[in-house]
């Protein structure tokens, strides 16, 4: 591994090796092989991972009869999950013997989560099945929202106040007619804080006040979204997209794109290594320490150690992982439990220690899910910290007793404090500048900007390090909406007691089918994928129409496929339909 290359880097090798169906059965690079083994419907059963020196590591994956996810098996032990007869998890077994409890409405909205009959938090829904109410302990926390179904107020109150007094904490949010966040009011009990937000005619922010620290920043960006210091000719450096300059900050880039030297009055030199995978494995600072990171066969991080200069190590930090979303970390002997926002990567608690002595501690999050405040379940805050527009820490305040480190940032992302970068998911993000470390793996087709994080922190958000998405809950499905899209349009048998689309009368055979090869999972995840992206939306010259349009493309096990995808419309055929809710999906040519 070179991490500051004297010559030209030889090129990266992936070799695939594929079945007779096509199903991808090996993948050969300079540090390894890894084997993928399926079922006979095309399920992944196993990962197996094997380096250069014979270590092994190995996943395995069992499903139920519709293709739900029932177990995954790794190193470090077991997750069991179980679902009810709608498709809905409602039990996650960790490893370590706790059971993750969730509790529906008939609609198929969360309504409480519970650790192994603790309650976490309970949530009440309008009629629009938007959340209204949540219980964190002893704090409730009250939404209310304006006409066009944004977020207007937070307010947080103790159970012991009366509701006739003004909540003890009041967020209000204001936007701009393309709904652009341009307005925050943060009214605590010692202070109150305003932060106004400016954006450009392209919607990234140019500008933000903070009445709280006094502070202004303003931004400034080149036609391909790269930040530069300041509008005048000159300001900053930028080739092929890979920004060199910016305040007092200057980077080096290897033949592949990847930032492998970053200087800066902070920290000083930092060098960067990475393996066959692209994936950042070594930090070099210029104190001596070295951070090594180790990852699991499907590319999520299990481990990062750090070492002095005479590599005596300083701390090893595990973690655990539900699909893509972390689940717990491992430190000191100390075990911490991440609970999450329903399906999202918004957090909703922290579960610090096991047994008798777990503490449960609530996350109170900005409206784009970064962590501003943690609670005790007494309603005790114990951290809180602010931030500048793009995720840097700007001033961070603790309990002396809460030895904890609360590193969760963006919505999938976590705090490295050995580098300052965001880990996050398959790239690293670095919050002084506002984008990713290495390209886009997709090339092109993740846009022109292979490094861009998103137009704006406040409106987008990207948990994977792959595809931004706005910041808002999303499109998710009804269980009658998503009966009515696998019933009509699908060539697969659906949801329970739902006959397949082949044996309908013709009908009932509405709009075309999708691609054969995809399953029903697939298009589930292809229509959310569509609807999620606010460039997908066109305007419907349909006389009466009141919901939403979009069309894009998704590729799913291999096909690619444009789709139309409705929202928000009340459809009287379709249960549980209504702002927020996909109503229908087809495809189109």
């Amino acid at each position: 591994m070179a991490i500051v290359p004297e010559t030209p880097l030889a090129p990266i090798v992936h070799r695939l090796e594929r079945d007779a169906v096509g199903r991808l059965i090996a993948r050969i690079t300079d540090d390894g092989r890894t084997n993928y083994t399926h079922d006979p419907l095309d399920q992944l059963t196993a990962v197996t991972f094997s380096d250069l020196q014979g270590n092994t590591q190995t996943l395995s994956f069992a499903y139920d009869a519709l293709g739900q996810l029932l177990e995954e098996q790794s190193a470090a032990g077991s997750l069991h999950h179980h679902y009810d007869e709608l498709g809905n998890l409602i039990q996650t077994q960790l490893p370590d013997g706790r059971w993750i409890n969730r509790l529906y409405y008939g609609s198929g909205h969360l309504h409480q989560i519970n650790l192994n009959g603790q309650v976490i938090s309970d949530f009440e829904r309008d009629r629009l099945h938007r959340e209204v109410l949540r219980t964190q302990g002893q704090i409730s926390t009250r939404s209310e929202y304006d006409r066009s179904g944004r977020l207007r107020s937070r307010q947080r109150r103790h159970t012991s106040q009366p509701s006739l007094m003004p909540a003890a904490v009041q967020k209000h949010f204001e936007y701009d007619p393309a709904d652009n966040l341009i307005g925050k009011l943060d009214q605590q009990p010692a202070a109150q804080h305003r932060q106004l937000l400016h954006y450009d005619a392209t919607g990234r922010i140019i500008a933000s006040q903070d009445s709280l620290h006094g502070q202004r920043e303003t931004f400034a960006y080149d036609a391909a979204a790269n930040l530069l210091d300041g509008p005048q000719p000159g300001a900053g450096l930028v080739v092929h997209n890979k920004l060199l300059t910016y305040q007092d900050k200057r980077y080096r880039y290897d033949a592949f794109g990847r930032m492998i030297e970053k200087r800066s009055a902070k920290r000083g030199l930092q060098r960067f290594g990475y393996d066959a995978e692209s994936r950042l494995i070594e930090v070099r600072n210029e104190n001596g320490s070295v951070l090594r990171m180790t990852y699991d066969p499907l590319g999520r991080r299990i481990e990062k150690t750090e070492h002095d200069t005479n590599g005596y190590p300083l701390g090893e930090t595990r973690f655990t992982w539900d699909g893509l979303r972390l689940l717990q970390e491992h430190r000191h002997q100390q075990t911490s439990l991440y609970l999450y926002e329903d399906e999202g990567y918004e957090p909703l608690a922290r579960v610090d220690g096991t047994g008798p002595l777990q503490k449960i501690r609530y996350y109170h999050n900005d409206l784009n899910g970064l962590p501003e405040q943690l609670t005790e379940a007494d309603g005790h805050n114990v951290w809180q910290a602010t931030y500048r527009v793009w995720g840097n820490t700007l001033e961070e305040v603790r309990e002396p007793y809460y030895i904890e480190e609360q590193n969760l940032r963006f919505q999938g992302q976590y705090l490295d404090r050995e580098t300052g970068l965001h880990f996050n998911t398959f790239r690293f993000y670095d919050p002084d500048v506002g984008r990713f470390t290495t390209p886009d793996p997709i090339g092109l087709a993740g846009g022109l900007n292979f490094y861009q994080y998103g137009p704006n922190p406040s409106s987008w958000i990207d948990p994977a390090g792959l595809s931004t998405c706005s910041s808002g809950k999303g499109y998710k499905f009804s269980f009658g909406s998503l009966r009515h899209i696998l019933r009509r349009h699908s060539p697969h048998v659906g949801p329970p007691k739902q006959l397949p689309y082949s044996a309908m009368k013709p009908s009932r055979q509405k709009g075309s089918l999708f691609p054969a090869g995809w399953s029903n999972r697939d298009i589930a995840k292809a229509t959310k994928e569509v609807a999620n992206n606010p460039s997908n939306q066109v305007i419907s010259n349909r006389e009466g129409f009141s919901g939403k349009v979009f069309e894009g493309t998704s590729t799913q096990s291999g096909a690619t496929q444009k789709i139309r995808v409705i929202t928000d419309h009340a459809d009287p055929h379709i249960g549980g339909t209504g702002p927020g809710v996909i109503t229908s999906s087809i495809p189109i040519k």
